[in-house]
C-alpha cells in the first residue's frame, strides 16, 4: 500500500507518523518565562549531533497561530532544560500538556516538584533520573510548515546517583510516545 501524505489531512499525517516512528522519547522541557517556570512535553525530539552535542525539538504553533510558550522562552533566554521521563511521569506529562495562559506555570499548576541543578539553567523535574541542560544552538523554520525547529546544544548532562556506570553506560527506563499512548518497560534485546 502506498499512501500520499499530500492527499491527507494534517492530523491524519501526524497520526500516521506518530504511530509509525516509535517509540519517541519525550523531551519534558522547562524554560524560564514570565510568571515562572514553563514545563511542557514534546515528542518530536531526537539527538542529531555529538559534535557539538545537540538535540532537535520541533515546535508547532498555538491554536491562535502564535509561538508556543516553550519556544518563545527559549528564544528569549537562550536556555532550556530537558528532563527525561520514566514510568511515574506518565500522568504528570499528560497534565502538563494541557494549554495554559502564558505566564501560568505548569509545574505549579500540576503539582510537579522542580529542582535547580545549575543556576544558569531552568530547573528540572525533581525526580527525573536524567536531564539535559541546554543552550539554543540554532533555529530554523521548516519550509511549507508552521513548525519551528530548534537545535539545542547540551551544555551539561545531569544523572541521578547510580544511573551512569564507570564506563559511562547510562541505565534509564525512559517512557516513549506511541501515537496517543506511552510505552513503558520496552523489552531490550542484545544481538
Amino acid at each position: 500500500m502506498i499512501i500520499d501524505p499530500t492527499e491527507l489531512k494534517p492530523d491524519t499525517v501526524y497520526k500516521m507518523m506518530s504511530n509509525t516512528i516509535f517509540p519517541r522519547p519525550i523531551a519534558w522541557i522547562s524554560t524560564a518565562g514570565e510568571g515562572g517556570t514553563n514545563l511542557a512535553p514534546y515528542s518530536y525530539f531526537i539527538p542529531v549531533s555529538t559534535v557539538p552535542p545537540c538535540v532537535m525539538v520541533s515546535f508547532g504553533r498555538h491554536e491562535n497561530g502564535g509561538l508556543k510558550d516553550t519556544i518563545r522562552n527559549i528564544l528569549d533566554t537562550q536556555k532550556a532544560t530537558i528532563s527525561l521521563a520514566h514510568d511515574v511521569h506518565a500522568s504528570p506529562i499528560e497534565a502538563s500538556s494541557e494549554p495554559l495562559p502564558y505566564g501560568v506555570s505548569e509545574s505549579e499548576n500540576c503539582g510537579i516538584d522542580m529542582q535547580t541543578v545549575l543556576e544558569a539553567y531552568p530547573p528540572m523535574v525533581a525526580d527525573a533520573q536524567a536531564a539535559l541542560l541546554c543552550s539554543l544552538h540554532q533555529v530554523t523554520e521548516l519550509k511549507e510548515s508552521l513548525m519551528t525547529i530548534a537545535f539545542l546544544k547540551i551544555e551539561h548532562f545531569y544523572y541521578a546517583e547510580g544511573v551512569v556506570d564507570e564506563r559511562y553506560n547510562v541505565h534509564l527506563h525512559n517512557i516513549g510516545r506511541v501515537g496517543r499512548d506511552y510505552l513503558v518497560g520496552a523489552k531490550r534485546i542484545k544481538v
